[in-house]
């Protein structure tokens, strides 16, 4: 594997315990923005395995990206989707008709959470395969 492959790799594993732990604690804006950083970083991992150049924060640019070389399903694309709003959204007030922490709960959290992972399954097992 890469250098730069597992650098983005280990770098969505520490936004995804980050988001965790931001969840127990009723972070719930932290959760939401390490969720999307931790599938925006494992989708990054696997567009370097491939030499697939990137300049993006989205989630869905990049999984259309890789269908050139992988199946995508729909449904990653939605959640991608759902994520991509948060890179933003969950750190700056007013972005969400005001303050994130205001905007964002736990069932939100969760589901934000719950996508990533979701993305980030799909990362590690093309990750995991040969090229």
């Amino acid at each position: 594997m890469r250098e730069e492959v597992r650098w983005w790799q280990e770098a969505g594993q520490r936004d995804l315990a980050m988001a965790e732990r931001l969840l127990k604690s009723k972070f719930y804006e932290g959760t939401a923005f390490h969720a999307q950083q931790a599938a925006e970083k494992f989708l990054k991992a696997l567009l370097v395995k491939y030499r697939i150049e990137f300049r993006t924060h989205s989630c869905a640019a990049m999984l259309k990206k890789l269908h050139k070389k992988l199946p995508v399903e729909k449904r990653l694309l939605t959640l991608a989707r759902k994520l991509d709003v948060h890179y933003s959204d969950a750190r700056y007030p007013n972005s969400v008709g005001g303050s994130p922490q205001e905007f964002y709960d736990e069932a939100i959290a969760q589901e934000l959470l719950d996508a990533a992972k979701e993305l980030i399954a799909y990362a590690e097992k093309g990750l995991s395969e040969s090229d």
